[in-house]
């Protein structure tokens, strides 16, 4: 990878390869290859890429001996032969020839090595774990033909010349095509192409090359792939050059004086560009080492989770000549630790892609709605409705109680500078909310309720004085029986005293639900409760309470679970119900 001197799901098919979207403002890219590591193949100073070599790529083990999938794409790419001459700017002196190009077109094919290898590694491990659910797809890097290179050879009989356009572009098309007919002819039982690389970095030598050959590679059926360093010229132009995704090179990992906040910057670039993301490691991340970049990595895995890259993005490995082998070879706990939180990782973003292996009871509760969409904002009518297309089993709400004693949807308590226990209904409806709707009262989300499927879990917040919560109680209740919507509402609250009301008040059989963390589920069954509605860290701190829950057969529900990795836990767990902001995401796993 050359270091610097100093985003939409749907899918088109051409020509029988997936074409990703349009991408679409602030949102990263995406294709059918999620994961795709960087195999740097080709020079004599790399690897062989043998089985063995391949098979920490291929599979991980983590600590406790579970063995899954790992990467599901892999870019054969290369800079220079070893030897004295380059695949593209920069590298070496001289630049490759015709003999170059051939060389490495052998060292990608050579039997027992390299694709031969992966191919191989592949079916020994589909015989060990079966079918992994999705191909495994090759993307091959493509030299540059250099501007103003004499020296290249011959082709058809004519000595190349690329001072001129025409040579440089028949050169590269002359090895496209070798590259689709060695591929086919090697008749790979578990390997797919997928498309072609273009291995410079930038566009200041090579700006004029990238459309003819992208229409060409696109007529093959075919994708074309880039992955621009930062700041590099063309990076946001990555479309109009006739790429299919451009991954943003952060290049934060090389140089310990870049801050953290290079993550940051360069995802939200990408998210403005409609770019996906390159993750970047390599041998240095073990802990071990004098020159250790160990926290280098474990800030990539934080910042893309702030970002929202590895729930939404595709993403490029850099690992270096032999990053994950690597960190596999490691005795350190530590660098396993780390290696074993990417991988759970990759194998959360398989399964938001093809679902959780496993059964899925546990429904979800999209938090104040689904919100995080266009048109919608937390605890407005739109975000119910929006939760009903989407699927969810329920939505969660809050609600206060006016200080003229109409019950109106809020969360903190204040809106627009108003207090809202303490302003009357009339003065609150006339708010807006994020998305320019009306604050709305509790009957007029009720009234729309009506027309949903969802379950309607509703929060009582807690008010000044208990009674003030009897009251919000008593109007709740009677505005819920009044619309017939008992059977399909659960009472959730953080306030004891309310939590004994909605008891004493509901229907017989109402599901009465406590937010907080100092009551145990023993005391909640025996108050009346029908179950905990706990944080995500109670579960994981007292894990004799969800025994005790499901023993007793009282309801479990988790909250705010916005992260897959968490939900997946959740479900294995068994609970019965997650609230999250995210619903999307859990759907997804439970599809």
């Amino acid at each position: 990878m050359k270091i610097p001197k100093f985003i939409a799901y749907a899918t088109l098919l051409c020509s029988g390869a997936a074409l990703c979207a349009e991408a679409s403002a602030q949102q990263y890219r995406t294709t059918d290859i999620r994961d795709m590591a960087l195999i740097y193949q080709g020079g004599s100073h790399r690897l062989d890429w043998t089985v063995e070599e391949f098979r920490p790529y291929v599979v991980h083990e983590y600590a406790d001996g579970e063995r899954d999938w790992l990467f599901d794409g892999f870019l054969f790419l290369e800079f220079k032969n070893g030897s004295g001459r380059n695949y593209t700017v920069g590298y070496e002196k001289l630049n490759a020839r015709r003999g170059e190009w051939e060389w490495l077109l052998g060292r990608i094919f050579e039997q027992g090595k390299s694709l031969s290898a992966l191919d191989q590694c592949i079916g020994e491990e589909i015989a060990r774990l079966g079918k992994p659910g999705f191909t495994h797809r090759i993307v091959l890097g493509l030299p540059e033909a250099i501007r103003g290179q004499k020296d290249w050879g011959e082709l058809d009989g004519r000595t190349m010349d690329f001072s001129d356009e025409k040579d440089q572009i028949a050169a590269t098309r002359w090895y496209i095509d070798q590259l689709i007919e060695r591929f086919r002819a090697a008749h790979y039982k578990h390997l797919e192409l997928a498309g072609f690389y273009w291995v410079a970095e930038d566009t200041n030598h090579c700006e004029d090359l990238t459309i003819p050959l992208s229409d060409y590679i696109h007529s093959q059926g075919y994708l074309f792939y880039w992955i621009p360093y930062w700041q590099a010229k063309g990076a946001g132009e990555w479309q109009r050059l006739g790429f299919d995704i451009a991954y943003q090179q952060p290049n934060h990992f090389f140089n310990h004086a870049i801050p953290d906040s290079r993550l940051d910057d360069a995802c939200a670039f990408a998210r403005e560009h409609g770019m996906a993301m390159e993750f970047e490691f390599d041998e240095k991340a073990t802990l071990d080492r004098e020159d250790t970049s160990h926290g280098r990595m474990k800030a990539y895995i934080d910042h893309f989770e702030k970002n929202d890259v590895f729930n939404t993005s595709a993403l490029a490995y850099y690992c270096g000549n032999r990053g994950v082998l690597t960190l596999h070879e490691s005795k350190n706990p530590q660098d396993k630790a780390l290696m074993d939180r990417l991988a759970r990782l990759i194998q959360m973003r398989r399964y938001l892609q093809t679902g959780y292996p496993g059964k899925v009871s546990t429904r979800v509760v999209a938090h104040r709605g689904y919100w995080r969409t266009e048109g919608s904002a937390q605890n407005s009518i739109a975000s119910l409705l929006k939760a009903d297309e989407l699927g969810v089993w329920g939505v969660e709400f809050d609600v206060w109680l006016a200080a003229d004693g109409v019950p109106v949807l809020n969360h903190d308590g204040w809106h627009d500078g108003y207090k809202v226990p303490d302003t009357p209904s009339t003065v609150l409806t006339g708010l807006r909310l994020e998305n320019g709707e009306p604050l709305p009262t509790l009957a007029q989300y009720l009234d729309a309720a009506r027309a949903t499927k969802v379950e309607l879990v509703l929060e009582l917040k807690p008010h000044e004085t208990p009674k003030q919560e009897t009251r919000a109680a008593e109007e709740v209740v009677r505005m819920i029986d009044e619309r017939k919507l008992a059977k399909r509402t659960t009472y959730i609250t953080f306030s004891r005293h309310a939590m004994l009301e909605f008891i004493r008040l509901a229907p017989k059989g109402t599901q009465v639900l406590y937010l907080g963390n100092d009551i145990a589920p023993e005391e909640l069954k025996r108050l009346g409760a029908a179950g905990g509605d706990y944080n995500y860290w109670v579960y994981q701190g007292n894990p004799s309470w969800l025994d005790y829950m499901k023993r007793e057969k009282m309801i479990s529900n988790v909250w705010t679970v916005d992260n897959p990795l968490e939900m997946i836990r959740t479900i294995r767990q068994g609970i019965d119900y997650i609230t999250t902001d995210r619903p999307e995401l859990f759907l997804q796993l439970a599809k």
